[in-house]
């Protein structure tokens, strides 16, 4: 039986290495053209290094992703966005995902990206601090990340965490297995989670 996660009421803000001040919440089924704005604004590299594909991202496409992660929200599905404010639009500069696994309800995958201009900001660890509280109040044990064995940029928030993990590279991927305080890993690597890709 799954618990179902209390929506976060406000926004939570914190203030990046610049000094912007960017807040994070649930999306919205309203933020997927932000979504779409996001994703569509994102490099080549960012996108391969998200989605482990370097396939070209047409404008259907990228729609469609943005409406998977806002329209596919549930108790196991988390999409939390960060936002600025630009005069008087808010834009989507990150988005993070927390998406349990169906066949073990204690694991669940994570995926963010961060646009290009805001990385190295903060955003990332902030975001990711924030799935970590989420899968925990969930009763969430482990949580898997899928990336690119060159993606050293996750994997070094998932150090910075300080949180145990265990990370297996076959074929150029690397499967990330993180162990939740108060939890062992007692997960088998073998099968990844949901890809969290379009």
């Amino acid at each position: 039986m799954h618990h179902q996660r209390e929506h976060i009421p406000q926004p939570l803000t914190f203030r990046t290495l610049r000094g912007q001040r960017v807040a994070a919440r649930q999306a919205m089924e309203a933020d997927t053209p932000l979504l779409a704005e996001l994703l569509g604004q994102l490099s080549e590299r960012a996108r391969q290094l998200r989605y482990m594909s370097s396939r070209h991202f047409s404008a259907e496409v990228i729609w469609s992703e943005a409406v998977r992660m806002t329209r596919e929200l549930s108790p196991d599905h988390t999409t939390l966005v960060a936002t600025k404010q630009l005069n008087e639009y808010h834009e989507v500069i990150a988005v993070a995902e927390l998406v349990r696994d169906q066949h073990d309800p204690a694991v669940a995958e994570i995926a963010l990206v961060v646009r290009d201009d805001e990385q190295q900001q903060g955003i990332g660890m902030f975001l990711l601090r924030h799935l970590v509280g989420l899968a925990q109040s969930s009763d969430i044990r482990c949580l898997s990340a899928s990336m690119l064995a060159e993606n050293s940029a996750m994997l070094r928030l998932i150090r910075t965490l300080g949180l145990p993990y265990t990370a297996t590279t076959r074929y150029g991927e690397t499967q990330v297995l993180i162990s939740l305080p108060g939890h062992h890993a007692e997960i088998a690597p073998a099968r990844s989670a949901n890809k969290l890709a379009a």
